[in-house]
């Protein structure tokens, strides 16, 4: 299926412009798997929010992870097969360069290979090239032959024997959650240790899907989530097994076991003693 890239974007543009044969946007895509396919255009991107971990498979091959850092380049020549996804939300400059425009600066016949693909690479050149589109754009569309200019330079250094930003092959994702991402679920967990949790809700707080949540929160953690939890409820467990006046059924309730006796059969599996023994312990 070849598309156009308003198939495969939406949400609010911040400003989109359009010189003849080029045009550039300004918006924040979300997580979601684009639809396997291929651009009519050649699409230059540079992610102008923080680094994210994105996937993507080319020509129906398997996922590849990859870290896209701030003003990270990424090219996806016309008429290639692949779908990509991100973790989250994420602000990026898109360029579209039709292949007519891109051949006619190479000097070469439309449909012959003219740009590499690029997944997430530093390259000064193209980055201060995209910012400078972008801030044509900005001014409302501004000059256009600066911008035909600025195009026909990104398009001759990226199809040009390529710098080493341009053809190492990008860091592998390391598949671990985003600061923010992880602190926004051990808050969750930690405030909510009194009701069911599952790991629906808690990929769902992440705002990622199941799959990926679970090795993202493993690679941050060391620990599954289904593990963790249980830590946390036990570590609160003993905390609240200190005050004397709570009966060990209401300390069952409020760290999220359904029965007493689960929970001192969980509790001494983890910590060796039953819950009354810990708090003779304390004593």
């Amino acid at each position: 299926m070849v598309v156009g890239l308003g198939d495969v974007a939406s949400g609010a543009a911040a400003f989109a412009s359009t010189w003849g044969g080029i045009s550039a946007v300004q918006i924040q895509l979300d997580g979601s798997a684009t639809p396997p396919g291929a651009l009519v255009n050649h699409l230059v991107s540079l992610n102008l929010g923080s680094e994210t971990v994105c996937e993507a498979s080319i020509e129906g091959g398997p996922w590849q992870s990859y870290r896209n850092p701030h003003h990270g380049v990424g090219v996806m020549p016309a008429r290639l097969v692949h779908t990509v996804r991100a973790q989250g939300r994420g602000d990026f400059l898109l360029v579209e360069l039709v292949p007519e425009f891109v051949a006619r600066v190479l000097g070469r016949t439309p449909g012959e290979p003219t740009l590499p693909m690029v997944l997430g690479a530093r390259d000064d050149f193209s980055e201060h090239v995209l910012l400078a589109l972008a801030d044509q754009g900005r001014r409302g569309a501004g000059s256009k032959v600066l911008a035909e200019g600025l195009a026909t330079a990104l398009v001759t250094h990226l199809a040009a024997p390529a710098a080493p930003a341009l053809t190492a092959a990008p860091e592998p994702a390391l598949n671990s959650l985003a600061s923010p991402q992880l602190q926004r679920v051990l808050a969750y967990v930690a405030h909510h240790l009194d009701t069911p949790l599952s790991l629906e809700r808690l990929a769902s707080v992440a705002g990622m899907d199941l799959y990926r949540f679970a090795r993202a929160f493993k690679q941050s953690t060391g620990s599954s989530p289904h593990n963790y939890l249980l830590q946390a409820r036990i570590a609160r467990a003993k905390e609240l097994l200190g005050d004397r006046a709570l009966a060990i059924t209401e300390i069952a309730l409020a760290t999220g076991f359904a029965t007493p006796s689960h929970f001192s059969v969980t509790f001494r599996r983890i910590t060796g003693i039953t819950p009354r023994a810990f708090r003779d312990g304390l004593r």
